[in-house]
């Protein structure tokens, strides 16, 4: 005769084995995407208009942006001012107070760390006023450079030039 306790047990392990390594793959899966993070915004930036690419964006806890940019134009430029701005809906206001003129020649890289006069470009709230980041918090703005190209004369406007930045906020 068959004892049906042993078989009550036996079943319930087997149970338990099996949906205990369906469940082991369930959480293995999850910690693999919260690790690799696939939701997020790709990284990088991106210029709207042919004439300037940019490498390397980090934001720091301060909203101080660094990134290179390359003057792919077709002549040199002299690059006014860069402003760095969380409002991506309109260009901002051309006022205020302008770095020293860096000329940028072609296929010439301009590292916003590294401008005369500026430490970093200093990115703004939409509202106004200072952005302030932690660490590791995701950065989304817009970067506007204002240039001439070396010809033109110094009544010619401003031209621009903007781009689309996406990165994590680091320690600064």
């Amino acid at each position: 005769m068959v004892n049906l306790s042993n078989m009550r047990g036996q079943a319930a392990m087997e149970y338990l084995m099996t949906y205990g390594w369906a469940l082991l793959v369930i959480v293995i899966v999850i910690a693999i995407l919260l690790i690799i993070n696939p939701f997020s915004a790709p990284q990088g930036c991106r210029f709207d208009q042919i004439g300037f690419t940019c490498a390397n964006p980090v934001v720091d806890d301060s909203g101080k942006l660094y990134m290179q940019v390359t003057n792919n134009n077709n002549n040199a430029v002299i690059v006014y001012k860069v402003i760095c701005t969380q409002d991506k809906s309109k260009t901002p206001d051309m006022n205020g107070e302008f770095t020293s003129p860096v000329s940028l020649a072609r296929n010439g890289m301009m590292d916003t760390s590294n401008i005369t006069g500026v430490v970093a470009v200093k990115c703004v709230k939409s509202a106004g006023g200072d952005f302030l980041s932690n660490p590791g918090t995701e950065f989304s703005g817009k970067v506007w450079i204002f240039y001439r190209n070396e010809e033109d004369g110094g009544s010619y406007p401003f031209r621009t030039a903007s781009a689309n930045v996406v990165t994590k906020t680091v320690r600064a």
